[in-house]
Formats: structure tokens, sequence, C-alpha cells
């Protein structure tokens, strides 16, 4: 049978899995949503989920999952309701984990870059497809050399300076000025892949880019991730 995607979410919702896991579930399950709340609990740690979902203490999390008859909805709730959700127990607390990772370009070593990715949990922080995921980035970094991590990063100053060099480009070829504003257009949006880093396309297969890989890491992993910033050294530069 066929998995709608409101099916998926609703699921989701309901467990905080990853959208991949409620996929499978509802297809062993036949779209039973009971069953594969229960395919999803035997094949998914219920209380790290809920502590992933809450921010709550673990030894809170088994109390509530207990108390609630295992049922994770209402787990979610009891928590809720017993201010024993992150966002209650500490107003302070940094509302995401993530790491640092680095890569030091051959036996010279001379170039190194460095990228910060961010996620909601430390349980996906640790994960290995995340940890996969953020050293292909750090080798992008590294190879193709993005000023920017997006178009929208770009300080506007910076924005209006290229767009100019591009207009003047234009003007000097003579291009009919209906045609110069979709020229324009066109050598910003080649400007945006080579100096905006999910603009580029990913050096290992050019039929993704690395906003792909990242919305892929976001769907697998079932939470938001984010490229907060990163560095590239050369020595001698």
């Amino acid at each position: 049978m066929s998995t709608s995607i409101e099916d998926i979410k609703l699921l989701r919702a309901k467990t905080s899995a990853g959208m991949a896991l409620c996929k499978e579930a509802l297809e062993k399950s036949n779209g039973d949503m009971k069953k594969a709340i229960e395919y999803i609990n035997s094949r998914s740690d219920a209380i790290n989920r809920l502590h992933n979902l809450t921010g709550a203490k673990i030894g809170h999390c088994k109390l509530a999952f207990e108390e609630s008859g295992k049922d994770f909805e209402k787990a979610v709730s009891l928590i809720k309701e017993r201010g024993w959700d992150v966002a209650i127990e500490n107003e302070n607390v940094r509302d995401f984990e993530g790491i640092l990772e680095t890569y030091v370009h051959g036996k010279e070593q001379k170039l190194v870059s460095m990228v910060e990715v961010t996620c909601k949990t430390d349980f996906v922080a640790r994960n290995e497809d995340f940890r996969t995921f953020v050293h292909e980035v750090v080798l992008q970094i590294a190879a193709m050399k993005p000023l920017y991590i997006s178009k929208e990063s770009i300080p506007q100053e910076k924005l209006d300076e290229v767009k100019a060099i591009f207009l003047k480009e234009v003007e000097s070829e003579g291009k009919p000025a209906e045609m110069a504003e979709k020229i324009i257009e066109g050598k910003l949006s080649k400007f945006f892949e080579e100096k905006c880093l999910l603009s580029q396309k990913w050096f290992k297969d050019d039929s993704k880019t690395i906003q792909n890989l990242l919305d892929e890491a976001t769907s697998k992993l079932g939470e938001p991730l984010e490229i907060r910033r990163f560095l590239i050294w050369e020595f001698g530069k």
C-alpha cells in the first residue's frame, strides 16, 4: 500500500521518530497507526525520543513513560503537565547541540578547513550519520573554498558591490537594456553557485548541492540541522 506524507507526519508527531522510520513502520503495519507506533517502539528507544523531544531528564522520561502506560503521546503531555520539560527546568539551557569538524589537506598540511554544524539534541550529535554528513561538509569547504554559507548570509554591502560589477560588465558589452536584468540575474546565480556553500554542487556528485545533502540528512535524522559557520586556513595566506 502507498503511504501518504500526511500519515508519516502524523506518526512522527505521535512518536518523534525520524521520517524514514515512520514511513517504514506504516508500510510494515499496512497503515495501522497503533501497530506502527508499536513497531517504532520496538525498534527505537522511546525514552531517548521523549528526552530529545521534551528535553526532560532521562529519569523523568522513564517515569512518565511508565505512568502513561507506555503511551508516547500521553507521556509527552505528562512531562509538560509536571513541568519537567527543558524550557521550565532551565530557561538558560542551550537549545542546540552539534560538533566542530576539521580537515587537514594532504601530507604538506598547508590547508585546513573547519565547520560548525548544529542539531537539536545530543542524541543526534553523537549519531554516525550526522558525523558523516558534517565530515562531507568540511571536505567540501576545503575542496571548493566557499566564501559564504548561503546567499542570504552575504552582507548587503558586498551584494550591492557584486551587482554593480555585473552591471558595468553588461553595459560594457553593449547589451540591450531589456536583456540586462536577465543577464545580471544569471551572473548572480553563477556567483551564488560558486561562492555560497549551500548553493555549491557537491564535489563528489555534481547532481546534488550541499543544500540537497543538508535536506537529506535533516529528513533522515528527524531534526533541524544548521551549518552555522566555517573557516579556511591556507599556509602563508
